[in-house]
């Protein structure tokens, strides 16, 4: 029997927990910061105690889907040859989500986006946890693995989230839409990945190198580089 053939609609599968390290090299990333540049010296301990207050607040957890790869175009995704195709949902939960507002709320600016960036860089580490999880740890060494995809970037339109929430265990995850198809919480990454694609690039388990947005700004370049201006914190 071809790998193919084994592809069909699965139950969702949830993992109530994925456990993150939110490593400060990638909260910089999410800042802006090129590789080898740090804040202001007088923001170090800030960070530092944001990194302890972004681990203790998220809450990780995820589900998947595989499903054969003709369900793409119920998903908006353009048809590719490949044996299946994989789609997820990860969330960080409200909790430092709820924490931005509050310190925004009391004005203290560079502590609210230090740890907003904590979020990006947690929901990002969450995506890519659930993603290994998919592939059973395997890496494109043995298992041809396409980019991790999501709505609103490249050619897959945003407006079809509508669509992939129906074949995803949202509700249990605690994640919704809302009317203008953002997800809620925020700091939650929807996607998908094609498994045995022919022709899909490929780029392991995520997609910098192959993605069709070069102006991203949180596009990671050859040696590190920023491709947009940061968000730097200077106070």
């Amino acid at each position: 029997m071809s790998s193919a053939a084994l592809w069909s609609a699965e139950p969702p599968v949830i993992v109530s927990r994925l456990r993150l390290s939110i490593r400060e090299s990638e909260v910089l990333h999410f800042l802006g910061y090129p590789k080898g540049r740090r804040p202001a010296t007088r923001l170090e301990p800030l960070l530092k105690d944001v990194l302890r207050e972004a681990r203790s607040l998220a809450a990780a957890r995820g589900g998947f889907r595989r499903l054969p790869a003709s369900s793409a175009g119920e998903v908006g995704l353009p048809a590719e040859r490949a044996d299946g195709l994989v789609v997820g949902l990860v969330t960080v939960g409200g909790g430092i989500e709820g924490r931005v507002t509050e310190l925004l709320g009391r004005g203290e600016d560079s502590h609210a986006l230090l740890l907003d960036a904590a979020g990006s860089a947690a929901a990002e580490e969450a995506a890519n946890r659930l993603s290994v999880r998919v592939v059973g740890g395997r890496t494109n060494g043995d298992l041809d693995v396409g980019c991790r995809v999501s709505p609103g970037y490249g050619r897959w339109s945003l407006s079809a989230q509508e669509a992939l929430f129906s074949f995803l265990p949202h509700e249990a995850l605690g994640v919704s839409l809302n009317s203008s198809m953002m997800m809620v919480p925020r700091k939650s990454i929807s996607f998908a990945l094609w498994i045995g694609a022919r022709d899909a690039p490929r780029s392991g388990l995520s997609g910098c190198d192959t993605c069709g947005l070069p102006h991203c700004r949180y596009r990671r370049l050859a040696g590190g580089k920023a491709s947009r201006s940061s968000r730097e914190v200077t106070s």
